[in-house]
């Protein structure tokens, strides 16, 4: 902390405090590089080996693991941490339930455009569930309801002569089932609100939510994402305006917040093959991948994390063949 302490400005932020009350562990890596290389080229290889098996920890009550790495780079900003790319997030009943059917739910997102793609996509959970982006100067939020697709959108230059490019922004998608309502806020502002025209909910959807990307048509985003939060609940314009403040609405520990992710917050990650989280990785771990496999056993965030071994997002037979192969090295 700077000099002076807390006695005329504030303290120390929460997320930047080490305690004096835990262990820490630390380590380095030594990495080669050609001394042609540029930094930017040396900064990408960087960024890559500092998101191999790194994961963030969700502060909601869902206490997700999400893992970090996999179509995705988590890079330090003046801001603080920040990923570019996608990352899917784990699921879970209550998240996975207040995002379909007849369940109000905002996504909000704490963002930093770095291009101006046809689709620079925020958050979605399939095209055929929701879906929160940028598109052709508009700010665009929609839902599949009723077997339609049901969109709210508004001009908005997301081009680099308009200013968009570069600054963050605060950026969330809304629909208000008990109104029929969806809408599109951004930087501290409701832009636009439409009727659904029906009262059929959202499309239940097999994708996971992700970050970045839609799951079901592929489409990525060029971006560097700071947070990431989703409630089961239709936010006014004053909580949303709220929740980048030392007194948000509703913050990470209310029965509202599903996930809430700033990837400051840091987890570390269980070993690769560690699926029962029990510190070694031996045909224990392979009993439980495949009991989860087989649905008789449920797997955690951390264990399934530690699980896909092809590092494809979605556990499947080639994860079980690689653990197996693992444990025979051994």
């Amino acid at each position: 902390m700077g000099t002076g302490s807390a006695t005329c400005g504030q303290a120390t932020l929460e997320k930047y405090r080490l305690p004096s009350s835990r262990t820490y562990n630390w380590s380095y890596t030594l990495m080669p590089a050609s001394t042609s290389l540029s930094e930017s080229g040396l900064s990408d290889i960087a960024a890559k080996l500092r998101s191999d098996g790194v994961c963030v920890q969700d502060k909601s009550h869902n206490k997700l693991v999400v893992p970090v790495g996999n179509g995705s780079s988590l890079k330090q900003t003046s801001s603080g941490n920040a990923v570019s790319g996608s990352v899917t997030i784990p699921p879970a009943n209550d998240l996975n339930g207040c995002l379909s059917g007849n369940n109000s739910f905002t996504v909000e997102a704490n963002f930093i455009p770095t291009g101006n793609p046809q689709f620079n996509m925020i958050a979605s959970k399939g095209d055929h569930a929701f879906g929160l982006r940028t598109e052709n100067n508009m700010l665009y939020f929609f839902i599949h309801a009723g077997g339609m697709w049901r969109t709210v959108s508004c001009e908005r230059g997301t081009d680099a002569s308009s200013g968009w490019i570069g600054k963050k922004h605060q950026m969330a998608g809304i629909y208000d089932a008990e109104n029929n309502m969806i809408r599109v806020y951004c930087d501290g502002k409701m832009l636009a609100e439409k009727s659904t025209g029906t009262t059929g909910g959202v499309t239940v959807s097999g994708y996971d939510l992700t970050l970045g990307a839609c799951p079901e048509t592929g489409r990525s985003s060029q971006a560097d994402f700071y947070e990431f939060r989703v409630y089961s609940k239709a936010l006014t314009e004053s909580e949303l305006a709220s929740q980048n403040t030392s007194s948000p609405a509703y913050g990470p520990d209310s029965r509202y917040v599903q996930l809430w992710l700033d990837f400051d917050d840091l987890a570390e990650a269980a070993p690769v093959g560690d699926v029962n989280l029990d510190g070694s990785v031996n045909i224990a771990d392979a009993v439980a991948l495949q009991n989860y496999l087989l649905g008789r056993k449920p797997l955690s965030s951390e264990g399934k994390a530690a699980a896909d071994l092809d590092g494809s997002g979605k556990l499947n037979v080639f994860d079980l063949m690689l653990l197996k192969r693992l444990i025979c090295s051994k």
